[in-house]
């Protein structure tokens, strides 16, 4: 099974490749060399994509944290997020759209934040909230050959987020923040997707999975 992870060098896209790779043909996508089979991959350009036939699935991972009040962000902080987050996803799906075959997988990364009304999160939600409703409305036209999901976590410790956890102090209010008392893993995220990318879930499509400690549902 051959399966496109874009944005490659993510810490949940190496958690899933590192655990996986001997279950599927991984075929990584990243602007850094280290963690890319594609020499000089630029998401916004095309030109550097490569021609690949019989893809089973796509892991779309590029992401963004830019939290700030409304009033502070510029028009550029909107488009850079909706570039990275929406655009690019549009550019590597039209790419290879044709290249899919019947059964595969799609699996796009949300965020509670998307369903979830939090301050600062104008932009990165509102792309978030894009891709659900991209995930959803491609589920239904492509149906029955293609699957479209979308994976939803909270705050996770990885370098994206890396801020967040610099201390004691912010790992345990970050936590308490969490019904169940705790932040994310990359392997609380990766174990998902590659259920979603497998036969275990073949009669799933067009859902969104909160993996978010509880955040978006209980309140306790």
């Amino acid at each position: 099974m051959k399966i496109l992870l874009i944005g490659a060098s993510s810490d949940i896209a190496c958690h899933l490749y590192d655990t996986y790779k001997s279950d599927y043909d991984f075929i990584r996508f990243s602007s850094n060399d280290e963690f890319s089979d594609v020499s000089n991959f630029n998401l916004q350009d095309p030109d550097t994509y490569i021609e690949i036939e019989d893809i089973s699935g796509i892991v779309y991972f590029p992401g963004t944290i830019v939290l700030k009040p409304f009033k502070q962000l510029g028009l550029e902080d909107f488009k850079n997020d909706y570039d990275i987050n929406v655009l690019g996803l549009l550019k590597i799906l039209k790419y290879y759209q044709s290249s899919l075959i019947d059964g595969s997988s799609l699996v796009f990364i949300s965020t509670v934040a998307a369903k979830l009304g939090m301050p600062f999160h104008s932009s990165i939600s509102m792309c978030k909230a894009s891709l659900e409703a991209l995930a959803i409305s491609l589920a239904a036209e492509w149906a029955p050959k293609v699957r479209v999901n979308c994976v939803a976590p909270s705050l996770v410790n990885t370098k994206l987020a890396k801020r967040f956890f610099r201390n004691d102090k912010q790992k345990e209010m970050m936590s308490e923040r969490h019904p169940l008392k705790k932040t994310g893993k990359s392997e609380d995220i990766s174990h998902t997707i590659e259920f979603l990318l497998s036969k275990k879930s073949n009669w799933v499509s067009g859902q969104v999975f909160n993996i978010d400690g509880g955040m978006s549902s209980l309140k306790i």
